[in-house]
């Protein structure tokens, strides 16, 4: 009886740490674009901490367009896509611990995407991670509530976001420098 008290504890522990980190370094100034000086690391940092706010978005696709100019695009687009795709854990935890209050502007797409990952699983997992301007968060809440086992959850959304790592990275090393001399 106490151990399940003390786990379920930790989880809601564990979910308000990682729900305040990026709140708090959002609203203190943090400096994302700054993260690309710091090469590979920083391409990582960025992307991973952009990716860890639940339905809260963060710029973490500019440092990637900018550490693309600076370095390697195919290396920058697999540290973003690992950077992203780890950092995407955060919505399936907040799904595990148990069912969150869902804005009501978002019930009818949760809902909706709950549906989907009930049919389709990680298809579903892969066409939003592959898709910038769906919901991402909604699908790995839903992956969470479901108990979709995590190796899986994890790996569709690698495959998702590897392309379109790749298509930011190499557009970032293709068109940044030609637009530089008229930003400056």
């Amino acid at each position: 009886m106490w151990g399940s008290w003390v786990r379920r504890g930790i989880l809601i522990f564990c979910l308000l740490c990682l729900l305040a980190i990026p709140i708090v370094l959002v609203t203190r100034g943090l400096d994302l674009e700054g993260m690309a000086g710091y090469g590979y690391v920083g391409v990582f940092l960025a992307t991973f901490l952009s990716s860890t706010t639940v339905i809260f978005p963060a710029p973490g696709v500019v440092v990637v367009i900018l550490a693309a100019a600076m370095f390697n695009p195919a290396w920058v687009a697999i540290v973003a896509c690992l950077g992203g795709s780890l950092g995407e854990f955060t919505s399936y935890l907040v799904g595990y611990g148990g069912r969150i209050a869902i804005g009501q502007e978002y019930s009818e797409r949760y809902k909706r995407a709950e549906d989907w990952m009930r049919r389709h699983g990680g298809i579903t997992i892969f066409i939003f991670a592959l898709v910038p301007f769906l919901i991402f968060d909604l699908v790995g809440i839903a992956a969470g509530t479901l108990r979709y086992p995590f190796w899986k959850f994890l790996l569709a959304t690698l495959l998702g976001h590897l392309p379109g790592a790749f298509v930011v990275a190499y557009l970032g090393w293709w068109i940044l420098p030609h637009f530089l001399p008229f930003l400056q």
